[in-house]
């Protein structure tokens, strides 16, 4: 079932010597990666918060259920001698989360905003086309570096890629396209992560982001449409900076869950709440100071 011998071909296929390269790749799929992504991307584009936002909350979503699954299976990873880079020896290997969180992640972007545009045309048509290749190669790729690093097995992948897209046909189904229908699953899907795993950190991830996205997007209507690139770069400098801060007391707090996901919460708050803030202090400032009436 996770395909040995042919994981192997595919290791002695790939040039030791380009290890970095899929090194470099399987970064696509790491979780802190991918949540910059759908973070710069809520900031910057404004006119598509609301499919992006669903996608956050899926993302947070997934992350319990795999939780969940990977504590349930108990499956390990390959052996240690097998990997070309360093790597948690206690992680699981069945099935892959990084194959899953891409397929969740860019399988949900491109399912959100390619899908919901007018194919009328044949330029829309071929645009959906391209998206969903270019979406399929970028899973594809990040799944494969995972087996080239010795990581995962094969099948570990392409069962991880096959449950990140059901994963997400399920929640374009139960969410009707409402990003706190999707945090609310969250919640729940959570619950029994953090049971099962005895308060695994992705565990509390997924639940105080999935609380913290309930309570941030209840805003989502009232956010404010960007005015200008500069804007958006302040968004992301701000944004960033603020979310950089608050990861850095992660390390004070994680022998506390309560304190953990509450950090979560917060961090997933910003991310929502920050252009609002932005946009009001930008008014502020092209405004200037209140001049005393006579």
């Amino acid at each position: 079932m996770r395909l040995i011998d042919e994981s192997a071909a595919v290791r002695e296929a790939f040039p030791a010597e380009y290890t970095d390269v899929a090194a470099a790749v399987t970064e696509l799929g790491d979780p802190s990666v991918l949540m910059l992504v759908l973070a710069v991307l809520f900031w910057i584009r404004s006119a598509e918060r609301r499919e992006t936002a669903l996608v956050i909350s899926y993302a947070f979503a997934g992350v319990a259920f795999l939780v969940t699954l990977e504590t349930i299976l108990n499956v390990p990873r390959p052996p240690e001698e097998l990997f070309r880079i360093p790597q948690e020896p206690d992680d699981y290997g069945f099935p892959s989360g990084h194959a899953f969180a891409a397929a969740v992640v860019y399988g949900g972007l491109c399912s959100a905003l390619a899908f919901d545009r007018d194919r009328s045309s044949a330029r829309s048509r071929g645009r959906t086309t391209l998206a969903v290749v270019g979406t399929a190669l970028l899973i594809v790729l990040v799944s494969l570096s995972r087996v080239v690093l010795g990581v995962h097995y094969l099948g570990d992948v392409i069962a991880g890629a096959a449950l990140g897209i059901a994963f997400v046909l399920a929640m374009d189904r139960a969410t009707d396209g409402t990003p706190k229908r999707g945090f609310a699953i969250g919640v729940l899907l959570s619950i029994p992560a953090v049971a099962v795993s005895a308060g695994a950190a992705n565990a509390l991830l997924g639940l105080g982001g999935a609380i913290g996205g309930v309570l941030g997007s209840s805003r989502l209507p009232a956010l404010p449409a960007l005015r200008s690139r500069l804007e958006a770069a302040v968004l992301t400098a701000v944004g960033g900076g603020v979310v950089a801060a608050l990861t850095a007391i992660e390390a004070a707090v994680a022998a506390f869950a309560p304190a953990v996901v509450a950090l979560y919460a917060a961090i997933v708050c910003w991310l929502f709440l920050v252009p609002a803030i932005v946009g009001r202090l930008e008014i502020g400032i092209l405004e200037g100071p209140a001049r005393p009436s006579r």
